[in-house]
């Protein structure tokens, strides 16, 4: 019995320990949070791939990203999960950004580093905002009448053929055609005015002045419907000598109408010594220029005279007296030699002793004579004659010869005229230039400028206006000019115009001068800017174009605040642009580009579209050659006779097979003047150095930057100039291209730019 006691006693002991009977858990071992990654690092590709991490945890967790480019999927949870990170692509270096994975605690903290590699330089395309139809870009187009365009296959460029070519020059982006002068001419360039009242009547379909002006008057209205204004080429300096105001002054140099039309002096060295001669604006004399003289007046001799020419010091001379003496026959063995008479001839003198030459002769003469030590030639200084303005002899007085301007000498009384140029263009006479604007000739002419306003004209370009007045003194051409240009803008005005009246004056003699003539006219051509053009593609000197160029700018608007700075590559008094350029299209394409992305009011000469070469050696004709519209068609050079590189109008750089050529000379143009008629920053914005590629960057030299900005707007214009490509870093955005030439790729902010490229973002 004790026994069974003792067993039941243990039985329940043994159930009370082992829990039986009650509700209570036995003890379990305390859990510890743990978090981890199943990598330390992930590697994205540039082009936006996503990847997956492992993270295995016993605890409720969140999940953070250092960088925002980079996306992380869940951000949160419990549990072990998959976490999914992913990026977009990447457009420019490699970047790093770290997940960070914490509990909610935040006692733990696990992380890991996801990189993105760097991008692929993605190409530049540009992608320029639609044109507006607006155009705005102050592109202007000089064209040389008779040989741009001929319409009834004369062989004579001509007002109907301008008009047949609108549609050329509108998609060319122009907003202004500066014609060559297209009045009546003794030349085949113009500039030699023969009535300023009419038009020459090559011009015209009917080869009459009636015509030229009918069709003139057509062009104009025709170009103003496609927002094309018309520019005149006017030549204030002189007329032509065959101008009826001229001839008269030749023809009765005392009693004509017109004499005071001109430069005119009956005795040139006083009158300039005792500055009574206006045209040299109160200055000792002239800058450029001759006296000659005029035919009429009694120059001649008709009698026996007596020649004796003294050869034996530095300065020779010639002694004339009248004498009965008998006539001698003429030396045939002389070296010396008189030339004489009206229809002249030659006269060989009798050596009487050493360095004495004589001889008698029975002269009839309306002229005069000259004294030649040669028989056959006039070359090489062997024509000997008086000084400019000192031609008349005096019976009986040694005449000191001259053998550098070698003027007839005359008998009696003369009259002489003043030509800047040569004898063919007598200088026009203003008067002081304090009054210019009540002389004769002003009024004359300014009348006729009256007249092709009403034709439909809004500007003119003037011709030489630093000889107007000499240029040794400084105010008298930009005071002209202002009296000038008041009165053709009030005539505009007065036509029922709006706005102002266009003029732009040939300053060519450097920019220092050329700053003053804003005093003037609201425009001067910068003769400098193709020189800074050259230094960035001849001589890699590219970072100082942009200070340069908006150099000049700024100093023509301190002159005047309206200042329209007009710049260009080359003209028809010049050597071709593509001449100065080696040739090269590489750089005949940037310096197009560089000519419109720029400030300044934009020129393109007549065929500086297609590549054109000349040198003016042999001719100005050869920088003035006629426009090939088609690869096999006729070009008008009748007027320019055998002056004409055929072997340069071949038929690929003809209009018709460059527009065919997407990449040709003629579509860099029209792709650069579009954009700068689209955005008005480019157009007329102030244009200003980049903060680090400039002038004071000399590791980049070929690189030429800038900002064109004009209000809100602004863009960024990139010029390599170099033959290898350059990689730049900015801090601009590079996101829109608006304009490439040749090639350029873009890694974020970083750009790498091709040789010979150009490329232009708006900011």
């Amino acid at each position: 019995m004790k026994k069974l006691l003792l067993l039941a006693i243990s039985a329940v002991l043994m159930f009370t320990a082992c829990g039986g009977g009650n509700n209570t858990e036995p003890n379990k071992p305390e859990v510890i949070p743990a978090i981890s990654v199943s990598t330390t690092s992930v590697v994205l590709d540039a082009t936006g791939t996503s990847a997956s991490v492992t993270l295995t945890s016993n605890v409720a967790w969140s999940a953070s990203v250092s960088e925002n480019w980079l996306n992380v999927s869940p951000l949160s949870g419990s549990g072990t999960t998959t976490i999914t990170v992913s990026a977009s692509p990447n457009t420019g270096v490699a970047r790093t950004a770290t997940v960070t994975v914490k509990d909610t605690d935040g006692k733990l903290s696990r992380s890991f580093s996801v990189t993105q590699k760097e991008a692929g330089a993605t190409p530049v395309v540009p992608t320029p905002d639609t044109f507006d139809g607006n155009k705005r870009s102050g592109l202007t187009y000089q064209l040389l009448v008779y040989s741009f365009c001929d319409s009834d296959g004369d062989g004579i460029g001509d007002f109907n053929g301008i008009k047949s070519k609108l549609d050329y020059l509108d998609g060319l982006g122009v907003t202004a055609l500066w014609l060559s002068p297209s009045h009546p001419t003794s030349s085949y360039h113009g500039y030699d005015v023969n009535d300023y009242f009419t038009l020459n009547p090559l011009y015209g379909s009917a080869h009459t002045s009636a015509s030229a002006e009918e069709d003139f008057r057509s062009l104009c209205a025709a170009a103003k419907e496609k927002g094309i204004a018309i520019y005149m080429d006017y030549v204030l300096n002189h007329s032509g000598k065959d101008n009826d105001w001229f001839k008269s002054v030749q023809s009765d140099p005392a009693g004509s109408e017109y004499k005071d039309y001109y430069v005119i002096s009956s005795d040139p060295d006083a009158d300039v010594a005792a500055g009574r001669i206006d045209n040299y604006g109160g200055a000792s004399g002239p800058g450029m220029g001759s006296w000659h003289q005029l035919s009429g007046g009694s120059l001649g001799y008709t009698g026996r005279l007596h020649f004796k020419l003294d050869w034996t010091g530095a300065t020779k001379y010639i002694t004339v007296t009248e004498t009965t003496e008998a006539a001698q026959t003429s030396n045939a063995s002389a070296s010396k030699w008189l030339w004489i008479g009206t229809d002249g001839h030659l006269e060989g003198l009798y050596e009487t002793s050493a360095n004495i030459f004589e001889i008698t002769l029975n002269v009839d003469t309306d002229w005069g004579f000259l004294v030649r030590t040669s028989s056959t030639t006039w070359d090489g200084g062997t024509k000997y004659g008086g000084k400019a303005g000192a031609s008349k002899i005096t019976f009986g007085q040694p005449f000191a010869l001259d053998n550098s301007t070698a003027s007839n000498i005359v008998f009696g009384a003369a009259s002489y005229y003043f030509a800047s140029f040569d004898a063919s263009m007598p200088d026009l006479n203003y008067g002081k230039y304090t009054e210019a604007k009540d002389s004769k000739a002003f009024k004359a002419i300014a009348e006729s400028v009256d007249k092709w306003i009403g034709f439909g004209i809004s500007g003119l370009r003037l011709d030489a206006v630093i000889w107007i007045y000499q240029t040794n003194n400084g105010n008298a051409n930009p005071e002209f000019l202002r009296q000038w240009y008041e009165r053709c803008n009030s005539a505009y005005h007065a036509a029922g115009n709006t706005g102002d009246f266009f003029m732009v004056g040939e300053t060519w003699l450097g920019h220092d001068v050329e700053r003053s003539y804003y005093k003037g006219i609201p425009s001067c051509f910068e003769f400098e800017y193709f020189g800074q053009i050259t230094n960035a593609l001849n001589n890699k000197n590219a970072n100082q174009f942009a200070k340069n160029v908006s150099g000049y700018i700024t100093s023509h608007k301190a002159v005047r605040s309206d200042a329209i700075t007009s710049v260009f590559l080359t003209n028809h008094d010049q050597n071709r642009a593509a001449e100065d350029l080696g040739k090269s299209l590489a750089k005949e394409k940037q310096a197009a580009a560089m000519l419109l992305t720029g400030g300044g009011k934009p020129y393109i000469y007549q065929g500086e579209e297609l590549g054109y070469w000349g040198k003016k050696d042999g001719g100005d004709e050869y920088v003035r050659t006629p426009l090939k519209w088609t690869k096999t068609g006729a070009v008008a050079s009748k007027l320019l006779g055998t002056k004409v590189d055929n072997s340069m109008l071949s038929s690929s750089i003809s209009v018709e097979a460059q527009a065919e050529t997407e990449s040709s000379l003629l579509n860099v143009y029209k792709a650069f003047a579009k954009v700068r008629n689209t955005y008005p920053a480019l157009a007329n914005g102030e244009m200003t150095e980049h903060g680090t590629y400039n002038s004071g960057n000399t590791s980049y030299p070929t690189i030429a930057c800038w900002y064109m900005t004009s209000g809100s707007e602004k863009m960024l214009v990139v010029h390599n100039t170099d033959t290898s490509e350059k990689t730049l870093a900015f801090t601009d955005d590079l996101s829109k291209a608006v304009a490439l030439l040749g090639t350029a790729a873009r890694r974020g902010n970083t750009l790498t730019i091709g040789a010979n490229s150009s490329v232009v973002f708006k900011l």
